[in-house]
């Protein structure tokens, strides 16, 4: 994923302060492309492991739980970064539904 397409998505999804990406359906990006892809991402819990995650108020657009990998959060701890759990929600066309990407 290029920097282009990650700024695109950045502002497409209205990524929180959290770092959790916002979206029930595709969002134009600045670009005027349609956004079918958009990266969701919180910070490490405390249990140290993604699986851990079942906030259902992180599941947009009637996405499922699950799908979280250990990642890197740049906005983490003021900027300076940190252990992040993300993971990748796809938008299906032809049935007007999100997923999590394998």
């Amino acid at each position: 994923m290029n920097t282009k397409r990650i700024a695109g998505i950045a502002a497409a999804s209205s990524l929180a302060l959290g770092g959790v990406a916002v979206l029930a359906s595709p969002a134009m990006a600045a670009e005027g492309d349609l956004q079918t892809e958009v990266v969701q991402a919180v910070g490490l819990p405390a249990s140290g492991t993604c699986v851990a995650i079942a906030d259902t108020s992180l599941n947009w657009g009637g996405v499922p739980s699950g799908g979280w990998s250990a990642g890197w959060g740049q906005w983490l701890n003021d900027g300076k970064g940190g252990a992040a759990c993300v993971r990748t929600l796809k938008f299906d066309e032809s049935t007007g539904t999100w997923f999590v990407a394998a």
